[in-house]
């Protein structure tokens, strides 16, 4: 499964949360209840050939084209990095903690990120507003929004996954099913993002 574009999304549907084995059209949008489903099917088959890919050399994270990467979360509309190791990415992670009137929580969140987390190549953007499904079989037909795909710690895709996502209790429910929790980073990452 190669990602490639699509013309003419706007008005595809997509994985959403309304009534039992029901999709009806809603808008723009069709929505489903199967999403844990349509999702696992997806895990299975997505998440694996995805993180089975390598960076170009051991520790080394960024983008997926090789070079600096875009993270509205990390850095507000400019790059950062690459990195060469895990480590690197944590320090810059926690960064911006440095300048806050508690300067040493710095210090305390990085003492928490284990640098021994594996890098995988990550979509860095899972919702169900990027995910594309048949409307008649609920199937997944496309992935949206690769601009922040490239080679981040293990936990990163669950953590992405769920920002955003804190008051919907579907969606975070479906992440836990599809995905390998990693509740202690994202919800360290969450803090983190209030710098």
């Amino acid at each position: 499964m190669v990602p490639r574009q699509l013309a003419g999304i706007g008005s595809s549907p997509r994985i959403t949360s309304s009534g039992v084995n029901n999709i009806r059209k809603e808008g723009d949008a069709f929505r489903i209840l199967r999403e844990a489903e349509a999702m696992e099917f997806y895990a299975q088959q997505y998440f694996a050939q995805l993180h089975g890919l390598r960076p170009p050399s051991p520790g080394w994270e960024g983008s997926c084209s090789g070079g600096t990467a875009y993270d509205h979360w990390l850095t507000n509309l400019t790059t950062c990095g690459p990195f060469n190791s895990v480590g690197a990415f944590y320090d810059f992670l926690v960064a911006p903690v440095r300048y806050c009137p508690q300067p040493d929580l710095a210090d305390s969140y990085r003492l928490r990120l284990s640098d021994h987390h594996k890098i995988v190549f990550t979509h860095a953007d899972i919702s169900e507003e990027n995910i594309l499904v048949d409307e008649t079989t609920g199937d997944i037909t496309g992935i949206l929004d690769w601009e922040m795909a490239g080679y981040w710690p293990s936990w990163w895709e669950y953590g992405k996954a769920l920002y955003g996502a804190w008051n919907k209790e579907w969606w975070r429910t479906v992440v836990g099913q599809i995905m390998v929790e990693y509740k202690n980073e994202a919800e360290l990452d969450m803090d983190i993002e209030m710098f």
